[in-house]
């Protein structure tokens, strides 16, 4: 008889309960939350549900013999959200990630109408998924690993922002884009991510581990610019035949943009304060033989930013972005994030934003003296900006 592996089992959520089982391979279990014990005995099974709805909880399962803690298991999940965020339906997404010696396993709540999802590790395609879970075993105790999972649906599917009508609108748009299909411009796209600790770190026996030193200090910075030197304008019957492009790559320190903005979070100051700074680059229009027409920068009243608090030592902020072309008409550059970056350094991040132009957000935390990379997106032309075309949906979070 094959041996069991002392591994997860089950994972259930309700409304009011978080309920997950694993292997009986013997022993006295213990079950920790957050550091915290909350279960000891020798029945493969727990509930919970004392929890704040969207949080993530951090779960760990030891095996004990003899009082010595044999094998571990880490899990973190959040509760099931009743209520979804229509706007962003990642936003409540519950995403379980479970870590043991044996196996990487992830699993999410299902989008609708989605019918796969490609799954990659550190870049790498590992696998397209038509079910919303995958395990992987291949996988070393010593490394640090991130996990994406990406899918799409069709725009006149979607319940959050747009019906048929618009559906339709997208494709005629695709039609009229000489660089766009029909297709493409009526797909939304989402893309999950998971940032994991070395396994060999988040199996370390609760009592065994170390404290890390608290984050005192988060810095985020959001922003979105033209990659091109010279961009034609889709409007083809304007005299402001080209615009000046920002001439660059993602860059975290890019001297040119569109718009910037910076947010600092500050848990070692007094109540914690966050700081906010905005800033839009200059637009510049030529005519069809590039001589220069004129130059305004656009006001920067449309980015806002609100503070969240959900707990002591757990601070975010909702930033909403509307930013216009200060020398034609044409739709604003629209994105959204919602953040929450504790201090003892997980983060869950979410949002969604226009398919144009390029957009790229990085994250600073503590003494780090270099900005990470959280989300980049290609600009697919500046017609994508138009509001019948299909948003792109991120989250980004970290479990350590």
């Amino acid at each position: 008889m094959k041996k069991k592996l002392f591994e997860i089992q089950t994972v259930l959520h309700k409304a009011d309960l978080i309920y997950f089982t694993w292997n009986d391979v013997g022993g006295t279990y213990k079950v920790y939350r957050d550091g915290h014990h909350l279960y000891e005995g020798t029945v493969s099974e727990f509930s919970d549900g004392d929890f704040k709805h969207a949080k993530l909880y951090n779960y760990v399962i030891e095996r004990v013999e003899d009082g010595i803690v044999i094998d571990v298991i880490a899990l973190q999940t959040s509760a099931f959200a009743e209520q979804k965020n229509k706007e962003s339906p990642l936003q409540s997404l519950v995403m379980t990630t479970i870590v043991a010696k044996t196996q990487i396993a992830l699993s999410w709540e299902e989008i609708k109408d989605v019918a796969e999802y490609d799954v990659y590790r550190n870049g790498t395609h590992m696998t397209t998924a038509v079910g919303n879970s995958y395990i992987d075993r291949d996988f070393s105790l010593d490394e640090i690993y991130t996990y994406t999972i990406e899918s799409k649906r069709s725009l006149a599917k979607s319940e959050e922002r747009f019906n048929v009508f618009q559906s339709i609108v997208s494709t005629i748009f695709g039609l009229l884009n000489p660089v766009s299909s029909k297709a493409e411009a009526a797909i939304e796209r989402f893309s999950v991510t998971k940032s994991i600790a070395k396994p060999r770190e988040l199996l370390i026996p609760v009592q065994d581990r170390v404290r890390l030193p608290n984050v005192d200090r988060w810095e985020f910075r959001y922003m979105t610019f033209l990659q091109d030197d010279w961009v034609l304008n889709p409007n083809l019957l304007s005299r402001n035949r080209y615009f000046k492009g920002d001439d660059r790559g993602f860059d975290s320190n890019g001297a040119s943009y569109r718009t910037r903005v910076d947010i600092e979070l500050a848990y070692d100051l007094e109540r914690s304060p966050l700081t906010f700074t905005r800033d839009v680059g200059p637009s510049i229009v030529y005519d069809a033989f590039k001589r220069f027409r004129k130059q305004a920068t656009a006001s920067h009243d449309g980015i806002t930013l609100k503070r969240t608090n959900h707990g002591e030592d757990e601070a975010g902020f909702h930033l909403l972005h509307a930013v216009g072309n200060p020398l034609t008409t044409a739709p604003d550059i629209n994105y959204e994030v919602r953040a929450v970056m504790r201090r003892d350094g997980t983060f869950d991040m979410t949002g969604y934003h226009d398919q144009a132009p390029h957009h790229e957000i990085y994250l600073m935390r503590g003494e780090e003296n270099e900005w990470k990379p959280i989300h980049q997106a290609e600009s697919k032309g500046l017609a994508w900006m138009s509001e019948v075309i299909a948003w792109q949906y991120w989250r980004i979070s970290n479990f350590e």
